[in-house]
């Protein structure tokens, strides 16, 4: 496949969002395991196969995704792993696991922060010394494929609330790609409508108009807190429904605006503490929880950085 080509076989992501990620080109040269971050819905997937089919080194190879939620934690490892005849009742010939499936392509693990305890202990060490063991097997195998994990939450929020290991935390956020939401992508929303406009107009056999410049304002109004997942179903059921050759923008839900807008918090001291939190949060992730370094980074005494991992309740 030509990478060139690649988001317009995987639907599209936008011309802001393409220009973004051409600042992360860097990531392409390396193996160490990437981390995309960013609400549901923005397109981790995509910025997952960009990374592989940029990559002149994998693109040829197999692609593969793993979906967290949808693997049981009892089946995990000859899933992802693979298991040897007779490993158990039913083996009855040696299968190969996911892994070894992706040899020097790219793995895709999605959802990471549903992983279980059990699960995160072998992630770790596939992540951290690219060794597995088949079910049944005495021996470890190497692998030379490339990870990239998505998660759509906050992992140092899942570690300090006791939900994901530290070390297998620490272990992602080396490589970070972070995902804007759809509405601080700018004149993306424009070019994203205008591709699914194109896609179900062919569908359909309809005849729909592109937007327009103008039409900007009446997108960005609404949040759109499902990103391109909830944009896509919007120009969907907009071009199934047009009764001449625009779509009716009014069909944009409204009253969603102003629920968004009411959950805003007025209160000045909820805001500062929240802000408050975010900067300890990041002083404490640069500084790989060390207490010292935090306490310098942000110009506070180690006795305040104490106080406020106490008020916070926060362990590191």
């Amino acid at each position: 496949m030509n990478q060139n080509n690649i988001f317009d076989k995987y639907e599209i992501i936008g011309h802001y969002t393409k220009k973004y990620l051409d600042r992360h080109k860097e990531v392409l040269n390396v193996n160490a395991t990437i981390l995309i971050t960013g609400e549901t819905g923005t397109g981790k997937e995509l910025v997952a196969r960009w990374i592989h089919f940029n990559d002149r080194k994998r693109l040829e190879k197999p692609f593969v995704k793993i979906t967290i939620p949808n693997i049981g934690e009892n089946i995990f490892e000859s899933e992802v792993f693979g298991y040897e005849k007779g490993a158990f009742t039913g083996a009855i010939v040696s299968k190969k696991g996911l892994i070894e499936v992706a040899e020097d392509g790219t793995v895709f693990f999605d959802e990471i922060e549903n992983a279980s305890p059990a699960i995160q202990s072998k992630l770790l060490q596939l992540l951290e010394d690219r060794i597995y063991r088949k079910v049944g097997d005495t021996s470890y195998k190497q692998t030379n494929a490339r990870f990239v994990v998505a998660t759509n939450k906050d992992l140092y929020e899942e570690v300090i609330k006791n939900n994901f290991r530290s070390d297998l935390f620490y272990r992602l956020a080396v490589l970070e790609i972070k995902i804007p939401p759809l509405r601080e992508r700018g004149k993306d929303i424009i070019e994203i409508s205008n591709h699914y406009i194109k896609k179900f107009s062919g569908e359909t056999g309809k005849k729909i108009a592109p937007l327009g410049e103008k039409a900007f304002s009446q997108m960005s109004d609404y949040p759109w807190p499902g990103n391109i997942r909830e944009l896509k179903n919007f120009i969907e059921k907009a071009v199934v429904f047009s009764k001449n050759e625009e779509i009716d923008l009014t069909l944009i839900p409204k009253s969603i605006i102003l629920s968004f807008q009411d959950s805003f918090n007025y209160s000045y001291k909820e805001y500062m503490q929240q802000k408050e939190l975010e900067l300890l949060k990041k002083a404490l992730l640069q500084c790989n929880g060390n207490i010292e370094q935090t306490a310098k980074l942000i110009n506070m005494s180690v006795p305040f950085v104490y106080k406020k991992l106490r008020e916070f309740e926060i362990h590191v």
